[in-house]
């Protein structure tokens, strides 16, 4: 009886993995929720989720299709406390194939000011892309003691995949 249950379990593991790109083909979108962090932390104290430092987040976006795709994002702010505010989903940008783009953090506080956000010196959030295909995405994380110091912390973060259902 144990196998059998072993197979089940397997088999119910595999299912949204096998369900996930018929949902994109099927008028699905394809989500990736990417956190940001961004700015010079000078008061822990109000800040307590980040050390004393400069944050720098660079989120690159790639098509891997065979055909160029478009993807639509909005930004999402994350304030202490409370919920925060996010922009309006912004037009479409397109990627030929095996094109990239980066995004970083200037272009995140360009964003937020055209929806009328004015974030503070220190702010994290999330940086919401949604396309009809699946897109490579990655986040790359660095900080230092200063916003002129030299990088002390680097790391990078695959974005996975959230597929909505069509309609």
């Amino acid at each position: 009886m144990r196998p059998n249950i072993v197979i089940r379990a397997a088999a119910l593991l595999a299912l949204p993995l096998a369900a996930a790109p018929a949902a994109a083909q099927s008028g699905g979108r394809n989500e990736y929720a990417v956190k940001f962090v961004c700015g010079t932390n000078a008061r822990p104290a109000a800040s307590p989720a980040a050390a004393l430092g400069s944050y720098f987040t660079a989120i690159n976006v790639h098509n891997p299709g065979n055909a160029p795709v478009a993807f639509v994002h909005k930004v999402a702010l994350a304030e202490p406390g409370r919920p925060g505010r996010h922009t309006a989903i912004v037009a479409p940008f397109s990627l030929a194939y095996d094109e990239a783009t980066d995004v970083d953090c200037a272009q995140i506080v360009a964003e937020l000011a055209r929806g009328g956000i004015t974030p503070g010196p220190f702010f994290t959030g999330f940086f919401v892309i949604q396309a009809t295909t699946p897109l490579d995405v990655v986040a790359v994380y660095t900080a230092a003691p200063s916003r002129t110091g030299a990088v002390t912390t680097m790391t990078t973060e695959r974005v996975p995949v959230r597929v909505r259902g069509g309609g």
